[in-house]
């Protein structure tokens, strides 16, 4: 074997071998299991997966990476405001970052273009592409929240009208929710509340994990109206309405942009295709008729 496919085989090795972990992961969460004795085997085949990635990520340099304070937080906090998707931590994603502009670099390598700068213009491309994907799934994750937000907050007055603790309402909600990002976050602010954090700090890490502006609004009415005694009732009740306007206008300030987006697509796709049809039969018949 020659060094070439040595190279290339590696990262392509240890790229599956991650992946693989991945779709355990991410089948064992959905996958509903007939056979009690099949359970052992997964989890024991996802846990030497993940692991082993853990192990390697934590290798050689990226040990002095993760020293860097900086670096460490910005992929922690990528990490945190995306839920941790797959339950990777920050050398894991550190790991995949590697794998992938070692990726970039030998395809640039296999395709041989010959110029020096393309090696880390490709190596920066894929370094970029597993935050690229992450920031996706914190967009997702907050706009998951932000449709599900209005509804929660109806719930939240009713429940406090009806004499529950802020605490207790959020419990009772949390009981009937579908799983999902809200569901989550509020499971955390409970179990940070119940470890003893004080409710104005565990709201305000609802507030920065999140990074939602209306769950920071939400978060400092209800401080606000604990500090100054104000009943959060009727407080909730009228913020969700304020919620429901931005909705409406949030929607009618898209559907503005609308056009304005379509036209190019429509400019490059569309016209010229009708050019043709209309302009093609008139143009041939002008050039059989001019022969």
């Amino acid at each position: 074997m020659d060094l070439g496919a040595f190279l290339i085989g590696v990262p392509i090795f240890f790229l599956f071998y991650q992946g693989v972990g991945l779709l355990l992961d991410a089948r064992s969460q959905n996958r509903s299991w007939t056979s009690v004795g099949e359970v052992p085997q997964e989890a024991a085949s996802k846990k030497i997966l993940r692991e082993f990635a853990h192990f390697s990520g934590k290798l050689g340099f990226n040990k002095v990476l993760l020293r860097h304070k900086q670096l460490n937080d910005r992929l922690e906090l990528l990490l945190l405001r995306s839920g941790y998707p797959y339950g990777w931590k920050a050398e894991d994603l550190l790991l995949c970052k590697e794998l992938c502009a070692l990726f970039f670099v030998l395809l640039i390598w296999r395709m041989g273009t010959g110029q020096p700068v393309a090696y880390p213009g490709a190596a920066l491309i894929g370094f970029w592409l597993p935050d690229l994907y992450i920031q996706s799934k914190v967009t997702a994750r907050q706009a998951f929240i932000q449709k599900q937000l209005p509804g929660f907050v109806d719930l939240m007055a009713l429940a406090m009208e009806s004499g529950l603790d802020f605490m207790a309402a959020v419990e009772r909600i949390m009981e009937k929710m579908k799983p999902g990002s809200l569901r989550e976050e509020l499971a955390t602010l409970l179990q940070e509340n119940r470890l003893g954090t004080p409710r104005k700090e565990a709201l305000q890490h609802l507030a920065f994990r999140v990074n939602l502006p209306d769950i920071q609004s939400l978060t400092s009415i209800i401080i606000q109206s604990e500090e100054l005694g104000t009943g959060l009732a009727t407080v909730l009740r009228s913020y969700a309405e304020d919620m429901r306007s931005r909705r409406i206008l949030r929607a009618e300030e898209m559907a503005g942009k609308a056009p304005v987006k379509l036209l190019f697509p429509m400019m490059v796709f569309f016209f010229p295709i009708v050019f043709v049809i209309i302009f093609g039969p008139l143009a041939l018949n002008f050039m059989s008729g001019y022969k």
